[in-house]
């Protein structure tokens, strides 16, 4: 089963493009790579690439170019930006290894296990935007400079 590389690099990108880009102030594939740290900048590129065939995102050219989101991101989905970087097949991959099954039509496994397991999990991704991604975000970050402040405070009042 899988949520391919390709499929959390994609998320990653489309984050820090809501989290810093808008339409007047597109993020640049540069910019974006370094945000992101670990996506090779030829992998970056391609996955751009799909993102704008699905009409995710929109490329602006020139010297202030590049991406910003072609929607709100409250309606985007997370499962919008798998499927517009994985093919479908890809994801609902057979745990089972199907191509060993002597007859997929009748296997009880995928039709008991898997097949539920997959709408289960296309239902979490769909319920998912990146708006919701990016509040949570926020949040752990917000709980974070909060512990630090708290931690500062005390080792001030120590001394």
């Amino acid at each position: 089963m899988g949520i391919t590389v390709k499929s959390e690099y994609a998320l990653r990108l489309i984050m820090e493009i809501a989290r810093c880009g808008n339409a007047s102030k597109p993020s640049p594939l540069s910019k974006l790579v370094k945000m992101t740290r670990m996506i090779p900048k030829e992998f970056a590129e391609k996955i751009m690439s799909e993102l704008r065939q699905a009409g995710i995102v929109k490329s602006i050219r020139g010297r202030y170019g590049g991406y910003t989101l072609n929607g709100d991101p409250k309606d985007i989905t997370v499962l919008d930006i798998v499927r517009a970087v994985d093919e479908p097949e890809k994801i609902k991959k057979c745990a089972f290894d199907i191509r060993k099954c002597e007859n997929p039509e009748d296997c009880v496994l995928r039709e008991a296990v898997w097949e539920r397991l997959f709408e289960a999990i296309e239902d979490t991704l769909k319920s998912v935007t990146i708006q919701n991604l990016i509040d949570l975000c926020q949040s752990k970050d917000s709980t974070k400079s909060e512990g630090s402040e708290v931690e500062e405070s005390r080792s001030k009042h120590r001394r």
